[in-house]
């Protein structure tokens, strides 16, 4: 269908208007002359690096003088940046909470939390590490059965 002239000419005016409204807010909308925010630079007036002297020697590592390390002990760089020291296994004992505590990857705040303990649950736990001191003067880490951590300063222990 071939649309009716009144049409064209209802849609005329409405473009009209906001091609002047474009062209106005291009051109700063008589604003006096000011110069628009965010010009161009011209990169003849900006100075370049000053090339070298002469080029830097190549460090050129050979085979096997770096060692790669786990992704396990990245994870388990404490806030310090050091990583955790190794998990010792205990006898295994439960732990219980008061409200909840999060089960994280590795016993630092800043790993990824796995799961929560919620009030009433009991964990068995089967390892203790040395980890991020959370209070001072305690850094201890409770590994459970599953590999996760807890904090033990969030956590009691269940009397038998």
């Amino acid at each position: 269908m071939r649309p009716m002239s009144i049409t064209t000419r209802a849609l005329t005016i409405p473009l009209l208007a906001l091609a002047l409204a474009l062209l106005l807010a291009a051109c700063g909308d008589g604003d006096g002359g000011a110069r628009p925010a965010g010009r161009l630079t011209d990169p003849r007036s900006v100075p370049t690096a000053t090339p070298w002297a002469e080029a830097p020697t190549p460090i050129i590592l050979e085979p096997g003088a770096l060692t790669p390390i786990s992704e396990s002990a990245t994870e388990e760089a404490g806030a310090n940046g050091e990583v955790g020291g190794e998990v010792t296994p205990v006898s295994p004992f439960q732990i219980t909470v008061d409200d909840s505590a999060n089960v994280r990857e590795s016993p630092t705040t800043e790993s990824g939390i796995v799961a929560t303990i919620r009030a009433g649950d009991e964990e068995t736990v089967v390892g203790q590490a040395h980890g991020e001191p959370v209070a001072e003067g305690n850094d201890i880490w409770y590994q459970l059965e599953d590999g996760s951590f807890v904090y033990s300063g969030a956590v009691t222990k269940v009397e038998e």
